[in-house]
């Protein structure tokens, strides 16, 4: 997933309504942060080197400490103490938790493969982005969709209605924003650019 991790900071929002919201898309994208400074250094290399280059199926990524299952919930837990120290709640530090390890599993269904230790253990997922981008990025948005829709309906249900406006803001954000790569799945930036 690409912006589809950012919708699932929806779902424990109104479990969270103090939260600050910046917290919660840091930590549903936590794992894809790690791994862009990662790539960066030369630890979890990716091919095509420039993204201009990159397309959905020819993307070759090894993340072994940012994405395997196993570093995955070391990071939730490590999350979880961390939130816990700094904001003394539980119910916080449990949600970005939550949302650290639902990154992983949502990309076992959207996304790569992901092996469970090491690049010589298992793989698990469906490898969707190699093996059928344009239908990955139609159930990103659908995932997307979704947590929004959870939003709206529980913050309702909670006594405090998502006004129209920003509920419309929302829905067009992540579907342009989501749909918007659906060119990238067979086709490099830089022949889509003309560059």
């Amino acid at each position: 997933m690409v912006l589809g991790h950012y919708a699932s900071a929806f779902l424990v929002r109104p479990h969270v309504p103090t939260a600050p919201f910046w917290l919660l898309l840091l930590t549903s994208n936590l794992s894809e942060f790690l791994w862009l400074v990662l790539a960066l250094v030369g630890v979890e290399p990716t091919k095509p080197e420039s993204i201009l280059d990159a397309t959905f199926n020819n993307l070759d990524v090894h993340m072994t400490y940012s994405h395997n299952v196993v570093p995955n919930l070391i990071l939730g837990a490590v999350v979880l103490i961390l939130v816990q120290l700094i904001w003394k709640n539980a119910k916080l530090a449990l949600a970005c938790a939550f949302l650290t390890c639902l990154h992983v599993w949502s990309d076992f269904i959207v996304g790569f493969q992901h092996e469970l230790m090491g690049p010589t253990s298992m793989k698990v997922g469906l490898n969707s982005y190699g093996r059928f981008p344009y239908l990955a990025i139609m159930i990103e948005w659908a995932f997307a969709l979704v947590c929004l829709t959870y939003f709206v309906f529980t913050e309702k249900a909670k006594g405090r209605p998502v006004a129209k406006k920003r509920m419309v803001v929302l829905y067009s954000a992540f579907t342009i924003g989501i749909l918007a790569w659906l060119p990238n799945a067979y086709t490099p930036l830089r022949k889509l650019l003309g560059l």
